[in-house]
């Protein structure tokens, strides 16, 4: 039975259960907290570091998608580039063909657009009979089967109307009456329209 000391002036206190602990057995603290803390920091560098990879390849993985959507509209946008070229150049192969025609009509008068516009207005009872053209000098000559005034009023608006549409397209730009007269055996009455190109004022 143990017994327990009596109570004195200075107070003592005392295990509630024996210690069986064998102090000098047991590992020092610090080597544990050593053991433990190194793979824990280990562990999570190493979770840190495959996460930072993930995310890397993550991004990568959206950066090598959109590089793909880009390419495909930059495919579209040169597919649109190379049919415009294409355009361009067909339009730039016409002009020059048109150029070419123009400078070779430029300073020549087409017979047949002549004839055409003198022919096209033509107003009732008229047709022509004659058409000569030399440089700097072009002579209408028709026939006109009306009355003598009646005639005057048609060949003064015919000459009017073809001095409006220029049906000498440029050359000639000054149109006379030159005669009106009674065609032999009552045919009609013949009228000559003379085209000359204007003195230049100085």
């Amino acid at each position: 039975m143990i017994k327990l000391p009596k109570k004195s002036g200075s107070a003592r206190s005392y295990n509630w259960r024996p210690n069986f602990r064998d102090l000098e057995s047991l590992p020092e603290s610090r080597v544990v907290r050593t053991r433990f803390f190194l793979p824990t920091f280990a562990v999570v560098v190493a979770s840190l570091f495959s996460a930072y990879i993930l995310f890397q390849e993550y991004r990568a993985m959206r950066i090598g998608e959109d590089i793909k959507v880009l390419e495909a509209e930059i495919a579209t946008y040169e597919e649109r580039h190379d049919e415009k070229v294409k355009y361009n150049a067909e339009f730039m192969e016409i002009s020059r063909r048109l150029s070419e025609v123009v400078e070779f009509k430029q300073g020549r008068l087409v017979a047949s657009d002549l004839l055409l516009s003198l022919s096209s207005r033509l107003l009732d009872g008229m047709y022509l009979e004659q058409v000569d053209y030399m440089e700097g000098r072009a002579n209408i000559q028709g026939n006109v089967l009306v009355s003598a005034e009646e005639a005057s009023r048609l060949v003064n608006e015919y000459l009017k109307s073809i001095e409006e549409a220029d049906v000498m397209q440029g050359l000639l730009d000054e149109y006379k009456l030159t005669s009106l007269e009674r065609a032999g055996a009552g045919n009609g009455i013949v009228f000559r329209i003379e085209v000359t190109k204007k003195e230049e004022k100085k």
